[in-house]
C-alpha cells in the first residue's frame, strides 16, 4: 500500500522506465523524488518531471561531489526505497573496437553509480523502517544468458551490477541492518536507452515491477528477479 508519509528516490527519473516509475509511485501517493543530471536542468523531460509532482533533485551517479552535496541536502527524512534506474548503452561494437574508455564509462554508469548512490544515502535509508534498494537490472547480465557476445561494455557492466546487488544484499545481512536489497529486470521496454524497441508495454511493465517492489521480503535479499518477482539466474 502506498503512503503519503513514504518516500522514494529514482534515479534517472526524466524519461523512460525512471519517469514511469515517478508517475506511479505517484499516483499510489508517495513522496517522490526523481534525479537528474545537472546539464539536463533546462530539458523538457525535466519539465514533465516537474509536472508529476515529484521533486527533482540534481546530481550524477558517476560523480561522488554531486551525489554527496544532494545528500547534505537531503535532510533528516527517511529514505524508504531507493530505486537505481540510471543506466547507459552504447551501440554494438565487435571487440577490437571496444576501448577501455567504453568498458569504464559503461561500468561507471551501470554498477558503481547504484553502488555509490547506494553507500551516500544510506544513512536516510538506515531511518525507515522498511528500506529497499532496486537496482533496475538486465537480463543481458546473465553470462549464461549471453548468446552473441553483442553490446560488450553493457554487459559486463550489468553483470557486475549484479554482484553489486548480491553482495550487498549479503553485507546488509551480516551487519544485522534492515536494508533489503534486490536488482529487478524490468523486461524489454522500448525506451531511448533500447532505441524504443523492444516487445513489452511500459504501461503493463511499471505496475508489474511497482508491485514487485512493495511485496519483498527479506528472504529475496541479495536477489535478482524479473518484473513479475520471479527469481532469475544470475
Amino acid at each position: 500500500m502506498g503512503s503519503a508519509q513514504q518516500t522514494v528516490l529514482i534515479t534517472g527519473a526524466n524519461r523512460g522506465i525512471g519517469l514511469s516509475l515517478c508517475k506511479e509511485f505517484i499516483e499510489r501517493k508517495y513522496t517522490v523524488f526523481g534525479s537528474v543530471r545537472h546539464e539536463s536542468r533546462d530539458d523538457p523531460s525535466v519539465v514533465e518531471l516537474r509536472k508529476t509532482g515529484a521533486s527533482v533533485i540534481e546530481f550524477d551517479v558517476t560523480d561522488e561531489n554531486t551525489i554527496a552535496a544532494a545528500f547534505d541536502s537531503w535532510g533528516d527524512k527517511p529514505l524508504d526505497i531507493l530505486i537505481n534506474n540510471a543506466g547507459a548503452l552504447t551501440p554494438h561494437r565487435m571487440w577490437y573496437d571496444v576501448t577501455a574508455e567504453a568498458l569504464i564509462d559503461k561500468f561507471r554508469v551501470n554498477a558503481m553509480g547504484p553502488f555509490i548512490v547506494s553507500k551516500i544515502f544510506m544513512p536516510a535509508l538506515e531511518k525507515s523502517r522498511s528500506p529497499k534498494i532496486i537496482n533496475i537490472a538486465s537480463n543481458s547480465g546473465q553470462i549464461a544468458a549471453n548468446k552473441d557476445g553483442k553490446y560488450m561494455a553493457y554487459k559486463v557492466s550489468k553483470t557486475a551490477l549484479n554482484q553489486v546487488t548480491m553482495s550487498l544484499g549479503m553485507q546488509m545481512e551480516m551487519t544485522k541492518s534492515k536494508v533489503i536489497v534486490v536488482g529487478i529486470h524490468p523486461g524489454w521496454i522500448p525506451t531511448k536507452l533500447t532505441g524504443m524497441t523492444g516487445p513489452d508495454k511500459m504501461d503493463v511493465q511499471i505496475p508489474k515491477i511497482v508491485h514487485t517492489i512493495l511485496s519483498i521480503g527479506a528472504s529475496q535479499n541479495g536477489g535478482f528477479m524479473d518484473a513479475e518477482g520471479k527469481r532469475m539466474e544470475f
